[in-house]
């Protein structure tokens, strides 16, 4: 039965990244405490912490002790496992059924879930061996891309593509080091992302399908609005909306497609947690993906939400220039700047990123092209 959590309470929260630090912040501002659990002592968490507990591995014990002394515990993706998981529900609040902690952990189960649902997936098989590949191959074809099905492994986000049997030795060598998933390789034209948070009362509140891009003089931009096709993106609204209901979620689900150019959409991932990527939702929506995220994982009702531009670009502090970027900062009001200076870093040393708001797409590129903060000198 999920709980409802009251200001005053310890929200505990492992993880060292940004959108650990960014609901810790929310958390903060809706009256809760913040506890952190972090394996890096500089992190961007412990500011807006109560107390941090750094570790060197995530034990039993550890969590044990951490979880014991918070109400609530909300983690990373990636970090734990389901045992992990089972551990923490022991001692305190999870809010994940064990269906959800095992797709949130296991890349297999999140698949075969997906394809049980009918949600269109890229073909895929469970591979234990170089037999296993080879026999995959003859159905799934080249190319292909090997990955581990359990995601807190170590190297769990290198994947290996493979695009000829001279590709083999590189392949045996990581279904060596754990189970696998092999997947087709999809030819796609886009990537779009669309975020669903539901709370406990079966309130549910969806987010603009926005892009995911790579650039060559940029690198990653998160774009909204998505330059797809309505009829596309009514599709994406509908999976997002069927796969928070059928899993009962509690808190935010992300799902990553890639859409083809003959407009047929594939899931590339579901995950259930926080996303950086949404990160574009500061300052370019009514309400950040972080803030309704802790609302939906405390129990409280969900706002309505609504653009604060037509058009918005993010992109990561670290594929710019800096002391442009800082000159924009002292400037403008139409953009939003998410930094840390995490503790035990130079001054200088800021990590985040900078949201463009605009009338359109143009308009952002088009500001970016005259302020320069992608130009380094």
């Amino acid at each position: 039965m999920p709980q409802r959590h009251y200001p005053g309470e310890t929200i505990g929260i492992i993880g060292n990244s940004m959108a650990s630090a960014l609901l810790a912040q929310s958390a903060g501002k809706l009256g809760y405490r913040v506890a952190s659990l972090v394996t890096n002592e500089i992190n961007p968490v412990r500011q807006f912490s109560s107390w941090q507990t750094v570790t060197q591995r995530l034990t039993d014990e550890v969590l044990q002790q951490f979880g014991s002394r918070v109400d609530l515990v909300v983690t990373e993706k990636s970090l734990l496992t389901n045992r992990d998981y089972l551990l923490l529900n022991e001692v305190t609040d999870m809010p994940l059924s064990e269906d959800l902690i095992a797709i949130t952990t296991d890349r297999l189960i999140e698949k075969a879930y997906l394809d049980s649902i009918k949600a269109l997936v890229a073909p895929f098989s469970m591979v234990t061996n170089l037999s296993d590949i080879k026999e995959a191959i003859e159905y799934i074809g080249f190319p292909c891309i090997l990955k581990t099905t359990q995601r807190h492994t170590n190297h769990a986000h290198d994947h290996i593509v493979l695009y000829s049997e001279e590709d083999f030795p590189e392949a045996e060598l990581k279904v060596e080091e754990s189970t696998c998933i092999l997947e087709a390789w999809i030819p796609a034209e886009k990537r779009a992302s669309l975020t669903v948070i539901r709370n406990e009362r079966g309130e549910m509140l969806v987010y603009p399908v926005f892009e995911v891009i790579q650039t060559e003089n940029i690198g990653t931009q998160v774009r909204y609005p998505a330059s797809i096709q309505p009829m596309i993106e009514q599709e994406l609204n509908r999976l997002g909306l069927m796969i928070a209901e059928s899993l009962n979620l509690i808190g935010p689900l992300t799902i990553q497609f890639l859409i083809t150019s003959a407009g047929v959409i594939y899931i590339n991932n579901a995950s259930i947690g926080l996303n950086e990527e949404a990160i574009f939702t500061i300052g370019s929506m009514s309400d950040s993906h972080f803030d309704v995220s802790l609302r939906a994982l405390v129990g409280l009702p969900l706002p309505d939400l609504r653009p604060l531009s037509q058009a918005a670009i993010a992109i990561p502090l670290a594929s710019l220039n800096i002391e442009k970027v800082l000159t924009q900062y002292m400037l403008r009001t139409d953009w939003s700047f998410v930094l840390f200076n995490p503790l035990g870093n130079q001054p200088q040393d800021l990590i985040g990123h900078v949201i463009i708001n605009g009338d359109s797409i143009a308009n952002c590129k088009r500001q970016i092209e005259l302020t320069e903060i992608n130009h380094f000198d």
